[in-house]
């Protein structure tokens, strides 16, 4: 953002200058980009957060076909082809569950 400053002469009844500043804020082009940063900061946080779960519920789901039949996945997840989303929600309940009961100093206990 930027400032143009100018000060103004006295007026006859006035015995200071008067200060004008005239701001110009940066506009919608300044506004995406201020977006666009805080989703790039949010998906980095993201990615943080749940990378690792991420991969593995990939790899799991390029690999599913070649290990498992069709049968056995329409009768795990009910389709004939494995949703990603599915897996990942698996693996994120996996993951919480594990933090929660293999980390024991999360909640010491006394």
């Amino acid at each position: 953002m930027t400032a143009d400053v100018e000060i103004i002469p006295p007026h006859s009844h006035a015995s200071e200058p008067r200060i004008h500043v005239a701001e110009r804020a940066p506009g919608w082009f300044g506004a995406v980009l201020a977006l666009l940063t805080v989703a790039a900061a949010f998906g980095v946080g993201a990615f943080f957060l749940v990378g690792r779960t991420l991969g593995a519920s990939l790899l799991v789901w390029l690999t599913w076909p070649l290990v498992f039949s069709p049968q056995f996945t329409s009768w795990v997840f009910g389709a004939e082809r494995i949703v990603f989303w599915k897996i990942l929600v698996v693996f994120l309940v996996v993951d919480i569950i594990a933090r929660l009961f293999l980390r024991r100093d999360l909640w010491p206990r006394r």
